[in-house]
């Protein structure tokens, strides 16, 4: 195969990655969501929740925790920019707009980067680190509906 037409298909790959990570945060695809990531994998937000988690497992269990008390979270990519590096190595940057409402409704609304490193593990791109910076937070009431709820999304 061509050496671009492989660079082109492991990007496509990548980006798949990457919307498929904000497919199973939005519907609560645990399942899914711990493929994404290799083992010993690190997963960080910077301020101002500025956390740090290491390993899938505790990665899925972190994020689930936090994101299954939510009467609703919708996160959606806006484009991923991938660089492809050598010895199955990529990095990525992907700009994200996530809505989300607790019980009672409190709420927020996020745009921020994903700065992200993956590897090529038995044929298959996987986070090894994704790092959020949040660049804009607004929180207040959404006055608005649930009309379904997370576990009828799956």
């Amino acid at each position: 195969m061509p050496e671009d037409i492989a660079a082109r298909l492991d990007k496509l790959a990548i980006q798949e990655v990457i919307v498929r990570y904000s497919d199973a945060a939005s519907r609560g695809a645990w399942d899914v969501f711990e493929t994404l990531w290799t083992h010993d994998a690190v997963w960080e937000v910077a301020p101002p929740v500025g956390t740090t988690v290491v390993g899938a497992r505790a990665i899925t269990e972190a994020t689930s925790e936090t994101i299954d008390q939510e009467d609703f979270l919708i996160q959606v990519t806006h484009g991923s920019v991938v660089t492809l590096h050598a010895g199955g190595l990529a990095s990525a940057t992907t700009t994200i707009h996530a809505l989300a409402r607790r019980e009672g409704h409190h709420s927020f609304m996020n745009f921020g980067i994903y700065y992200d490193e993956l590897a090529k593990t038995d044929g298959e791109w996987r986070f090894t680190r994704r790092r959020l910076q949040p660049v804009y937070v607004e929180s207040g009431p959404l006055p608005g509906e649930v009309v379904i709820s997370r576990a009828d999304l799956r």
